[in-house]
């Protein structure tokens, strides 16, 4: 079985390849050929929690495993760790093991840029960028990769986690303009991406007004990144119908009409693929179809020999 570390996993999984497989994959869910069981939440005592996230397809099937403990920071290891196992459907054999955060960072933001593009944002010129963590830096990287004409704000929780933040972007050679929380209606935005652990609104309903909203945070049900004023009035899309229901804080807090939500694999239908107008929120939750769709990736650039 190939191995293939964070480094690895990431050069594995180019932004292009990336954004198309997953389109793929949700046109497959909606045909009936892929397999994704809602994920599985155990509780590790009273430290942590073990996630469990299968989707099986045809040709290549995953199992991810994820284990979320808060305390670890303060013992000098990873809050997150994970794993991603990517086998052939007919024989089971195993092919390769990915690296969990690094997958997951990268096929997450891919997911708010598939949404994007098909919500209306794909030439958005002024984009705001909230939090200063692995999920933000991902989103800076698919940014600059799939949408090079935007002009890029970060926010973090102060002026100078905004400025350390930016500072880290341009050391990595990406283009972005420190913003603190106070300037976050100081312009108009086309694209607003939220992704914090916060527990509480991160963005304030002013600054969203015209703007493609796409909220990455909040995956519990008591966070909200969102305050429920801009989610009642707002077009909602989810990207997991069934997870959003579980986890989606914003949504749950908000306790909006769920007949009015509509899944990702909806905006792929081509009568259903308008513009839309007004506030629109897009809410990503995770599914192992993502998980899936990046092991696809994956795999063809690191193809296992026949006899491994």
């Amino acid at each position: 079985m190939l191995m293939l570390d964070a480094r690895a996993t990431r050069d594995a999984l180019p932004w292009s390849a990336l954004l198309a497989e997953l389109g793929a994959v949700c046109r497959e869910h909606a045909a009936g050929l892929v397999v994704c069981p809602t994920r599985m939440v155990v509780p590790l005592g009273a430290v942590g929690t073990l996630l469990v996230m299968p989707a099986v397809s045809p040709g290549l099937s995953i199992t991810k495993l994820v284990t979320v403990h808060a305390g670890n920071a303060g013992l000098g290891l990873p809050t997150i760790q994970g794993e991603v196992v990517v086998m052939d459907t007919r024989t089971g054999r195993r092919l390769m093991q990915l690296d969990g955060p690094t997958l997951t960072a990268r096929r997450t933001a891919a997911v708010s840029l598939l949404a994007a593009r098909l919500l209306g944002a794909a030439e958005a010129q002024n984009v705001l960028l909230i939090g200063t963590g692995a999920q933000a830096l991902a989103h800076a990287e698919a940014l600059a990769a799939l949408m090079p004409q935007a002009r890029l704000h970060v926010q973090g929780r102060s002026a100078a986690a905004s400025s350390a933040f930016a500072d880290r972007l341009h050391a990595a050679g990406l283009q972005a303009q420190a913003l603190t929380p106070e300037q976050q209606a100081s312009q108009p935005w086309d694209l607003i991406i939220t992704a914090t652990t916060s527990a509480t609104p991160v963005l304030a309903d002013a600054a969203a007004q015209g703007a493609l909203v796409v909220a990455v945070g909040a995956y519990r049900h008591d966070m909200a990144e969102l305050p429920t004023t801009l989610v009642k009035r707002a077009a909602l899309t989810v990207d997991d119908l069934d997870g959003a229901r579980a986890e989606a804080g914003d949504l749950l807090q908000a306790e909006i009409d769920w007949a009015t939500v509509q899944g990702l694999e909806q905006l792929l239908v081509p009568a259903a693929n308008a513009p839309q107008q007004g506030a629109r929120v897009f809410k990503s939750v995770g599914c192992a179809r993502w998980d899936l769709a990046a092991a696809r990736v994956a795999a063809r650039h690191n193809p296992v020999p026949s006899d491994a």
